[in-house]
C-alpha cells in the first residue's frame, strides 16, 4: 500500500480537484485521529474541556455532521479556544457596512472612527468543508435564477422549476487564525459567551451521570425502536427483533460510559430498512461490517460531545482500527461516504433527543406506571409537502399520477397494516436533500456521496401504528438474565432458551459493543 505523498495523488481536471484535495485532508485527519488512538486506545475520541460548543460559523449556525466532525478534530488538534469558523471574505467582510442601496463604507464606531482592520492572520492556513448549494432551472424554459431569488416566489411558482443541489468546497479560518480578538473585541467576547454553555447540564446521581432525555426515551419507548437494560455483559442492535438490548447503567463504570454506549447501538438502529436503509446482513469482520462501526463509532462521539459527554472507544472496537486505517490510506474519498451516513444518523438521534428534552424542559409529565399503554411509533420521516394532503386527507387535488404512485409504494412498504400520521411542528426543511421519497435526479453521482433526489420542500410527520401494544418494566418470566457471547459468529445466545428461539437468535445479526 503506498502511503499519501504528493507523487502519487491524481486530481482530476474536470473542476473536481477542490473536492479530491479537501477529502485528502479529511483523511489526513482522521487517519492522524485513529493512529493517535490505536497508541492508546482508552484516550476519548475528543478531550473533555477542549472546546464547549459544536462548530459554527460567524453568524452562529452550526456546520453539519460531516463538518462538524472533522472541524473539532481540527481544533482539538490546534488547540483553538472557539469553535467558531469563517470563511476569508467573511472576516473581510466585518471592514465594511452596507446601506440600503448594497453601498459599502468602512465600519465605525459611534463617535465616527474608522474601526482597526480585521484580517486573517499571516502565513495561517485554511480547512475545507463541504457546502450545499442549489442550482434553480425552470422546466420549461431552461431559465437558471439564484437561490436567493427561487426562495421569494410562490409556493405555485416554485413548483415551475428543478432543483439541483451541488457540493462545493470551502475554505474556512477559525477565529484564533484572525485578529479579531484584537480588533473587535466586543464580538470576541460575545462568542465566547455564546459558546461556553452546555446543552445539558452534568447532573450527579450519587456518582453516576444522568441524561433525563435519553432516560425518559427508554422508560417511554420515544426511540425508533425498543431499547432494553438488561443484566448482562454485552450491547447490541439486532436487526431481526428490531431492538437493543444494552447492560443495566450500574453495570458501567459510568454514566457516560452507559450513555455513550447507548448512542453507539442508537446509531446502528438507523441504519434499519424503515430508516436510513444502511444496514445490510453481513459476516462479522467483514469490510462492511467494520464500515458500519466506524459510521456508529463516529456518530456516537459526534452525539456524546453535542451533549457534553466524553466517549472513549472500547476494547473491542480495537481490532476495527487496522481495517479503518488501511481503507483511509487506500481511498480517501472513503471518508466521504462514511461521513455522510454519520451526518444523516447523528442528525436522527439529535432530533429525538432534542424534542424529549424540550418536553421535559417545558414541564411534561412522565408516567411512573409500572405499566402504560403507548402507540407504537413507525418513526419520523421528512415528507414531501406536496403529498402532505394525502396523506393525512386522502386528498389527491394537484396530485399527479406519478405523484400518486410515489406516496402509494412509500406507504405500502413501511405501513401495510394501517398508520396514524400526525405532523412534527417546526421541523419543515425548505430544501431537503434526503426526502423520505420523490423525484429521482438523473444527474446524481451516488456513489460520490450525492443524493439522488431532487431538493424538495419537506415537512416532518411522525407515523404511528393503529394499534397498542404493553410497555412493561421488567422482562416477562422465563427468559434469561445472562447473556453469552460466541465471538467467532458474533451471535448472543441466551440461556436455557427454547431450541427454535436459539435458532431464530443464531440467523440474527447484531451489531453491538461491550463496556
Amino acid at each position: 500500500m503506498k502511503p499519501m505523498t504528493k507523487e502519487n495523488k491524481h486530481y482530476n481536471v474536470d473542476g473536481h480537484s477542490a473536492e479530491d484535495r479537501a477529502l485528502d485532508k479529511f483523511a489526513e485527519l482522521m487517519i492522524e485521529k485513529l493512529e493517535t488512538i490505536q497508541s492508546d486506545w482508552k484516550k476519548p475520541w475528543f478531550t473533555k474541556g477542549a472546546f464547549v460548543a459544536l462548530p459554527k460559523n460567524l453568524s452562529g449556525r452550526e456546520y453539519n455532521g460531516m463538518n462538524s466532525l472533522m472541524l473539532m478534530m481540527q481544533a482539538e488538534k490546534h488547540g483553538y479556544e472557539l469553535p467558531v469558523w469563517c470563511t476569508f471574505d467573511r472576516v473581510t467582510g466585518l471592514n465594511f457596512t452596507k446601506d440600503k442601496q448594497g453601498e459599502r463604507t468602512q465600519t465605525r464606531d459611534s463617535e465616527g472612527k474608522t474601526l482597526p482592520r480585521v484580517a486573517v492572520n499571516k502565513g495561517e492556513k485554511s480547512f475545507p468543508v463541504f457546502i450545499t448549494t442549489f442550482t434553480c432551472v425552470d422546466s420549461e424554459t431552461k431559465e437558471r435564477i439564484k437561490y436567493d431569488d427561487y426562495k421569494k416566489l410562490s409556493e405555485e411558482e416554485r413548483a415551475r422549476y428543478n432543483v439541483y443541489p451541488k457540493l462545493q468546497v470551502y475554505n474556512v479560518f477559525n477565529v484564533a487564525q484572525t485578529n479579531i480578538c484584537e480588533a473587535r473585541p466586543e464580538l470576541y467576547q460575545k462568542l465566547l459567551e455564546q459558546n461556553t454553555q452546555q446543552k445539558v447540564p452534568e447532573v450527579q446521581e450519587g456518582e453516576q451521570f444522568i441524561f433525563p432525555a435519553i432516560d425518559h426515551m427508554i422508560t417511554h419507548n420515544e426511540w425508533i425502536c425498543p431499547i432494553k437494560p438488561t443484566y448482562g455483559d454485552d450491547a447490541y442492535y439486532s436487526i431481526s427483533k428490531a431492538e437493543i438490548v444494552i447492560p443495566e447503567k450500574k453495570q458501567f463504570k459510568s454514566g457516560e460510559s452507559f450513555y455513550a454506549n447507548l448512542a453507539h447501538e442508537m446509531a446502528h438502529s438507523t441504519g434499519a430498512e424503515q430508516h436510513l436503509n444502511r444496514l445490510q446482513p453481513t459476516s462479522f469482520g467483514s469490510k462492511e461490517y467494520a464500515r458500519e462501526e466506524l459510521v456508529a463509532e463516529l456518530t456516537a462521539a459526534l452525539t456524546s460531545q453535542r451533549y457534553g459527554m466524553s466517549k472513549v472507544i472500547k476494547e473491542d472496537s480495537v481490532p476495527y482500527l487496522k481495517n479503518w486505517l488501511d481503507s483511509l490510506k487506500e481511498e480517501p474519498s472513503y471518508i466521504k461516504n462514511v461521513l455522510q451516513d454519520v451526518k444523516r444518523a447523528s442528525s436522527m438521534i439529535n432530533q429525538y433527543i432534542d424534542k424529549v428534552q424540550l418536553q421535559l424542559d417545558d414541564g411534561v409529565e412522565v408516567s411512573q406506571d409500572e405499566t402504560q399503554k403507548e402507540s407504537i411509533s413507525y418513526g419520523s420521516y421528512d415528507i414531501p409537502k406536496w403529498a402532505l394532503p394525502y396523506i393525512l386527507n386522502g386528498d389527491t387535488s394537484g396530485i399527479s399520477d406519478r405523484e400518486l404512485e410515489l406516496i402509494d409504494t412509500f406507504l405500502d412498504h413501511h405501513f401495510p397494516e394501517g398508520f396514524i400520521p400526525e405532523v412534527e411542528e417546526g421541523k419543515d426543511k425548505e430544501l431537503n436533500l434526503y426526502p423520505a421519497f420523490g423525484e429521482k435526479n438523473e444527474n446524481a453521482i451516488t456513489d460520490k456521496g450525492e443524493s439522488p433526489f431532487l431538493a424538495v420542500e419537506t415537512v416532518s410527520v411522525r407515523f404511528e401504528s393503529p394499534g397498542y401494544f404493553e410497555v412493561r418494566s421488567e422482562e416477562p418470566s422465563g427468559y434469561a438474565t445472562e447473556v453469552v457471547t460466541d465471538n467467532t459468529q458474533d451471535i448472543h445466545a441466551a440461556k436455557d432458551v427454547p431450541q427454535q428461539q436459539e435458532q431464530e437468535e443464531e440467523e440474527d445479526v447484531h451489531y453491538h459493543r461491550g463496556r
